[in-house]
């Protein structure tokens, strides 16, 4: 059975602050149709993302943005030289505090199809584009921990160029 691709469909606006610097985003609405988790930084393209329930590629049939969410638990690795001479490496959570409370960071990054049929980060390099996206109780349902409104990773740093 497919569950319906409408209840994964989250809402885009500019964010707030940005109004007079960002358009309106070409379209409303975004597909999330995954989830990753990761440590230390965000996912490299190609990374395979978690599909939520029996999400297809079928579903990509509208004309919707696929996009999948994304927590990064962001940490700074630290070496400590021992007195023998080997090195240590341990990770330190919230080292910059910038980061919040719990180290982690939410956004979405667009995805492509994979060869096997699931999704995978699309290739190229993804910077917020002052755009934010606000989350379906069912996509919140599949992320427990998400916050209901995450920043939308979708313009080139290098060229400022949007994916949509």
């Amino acid at each position: 059975m497919n569950p319906d691709p409408s209840r994964y469909l989250a809402r885009l606006r500019v964010m707030p602050g940005y109004e007079t610097a960002v358009p309106a985003p070409p379209s409303t609405e975004v597909l999330v149709v995954g989830y990753r988790a990761c440590f230390a930084a965000s996912p490299e393209p190609g990374t395979p993302i978690s599909r939520f329930d029996a999400l297809t590629v079928s579903t990509l049939a509208q004309t919707v943005t696929p996009m999948a969410l994304i927590s990064v638990e962001h940490a700074t690795q630290r070496l400590h030289i021992r007195t023998s001479g080997g090195i240590e490496i341990s990770w330190e959570e919230n080292y910059f505090t910038a980061f919040g409370d719990s180290g982690t960071r939410w956004h979405v990054l667009p995805v492509v199809t994979s060869p096997d049929g699931g999704f995978m980060v699309a290739h190229g390099a993804w910077s917020a584009s002052g755009y934010e996206a606000v989350l379906t109780r069912s996509t919140l349902a599949q992320a427990p921990f998400a916050p209901p409104v995450v920043a939308v990773h979708n313009a080139d740093p290098h060229t400022g160029a949007r994916r949509w």
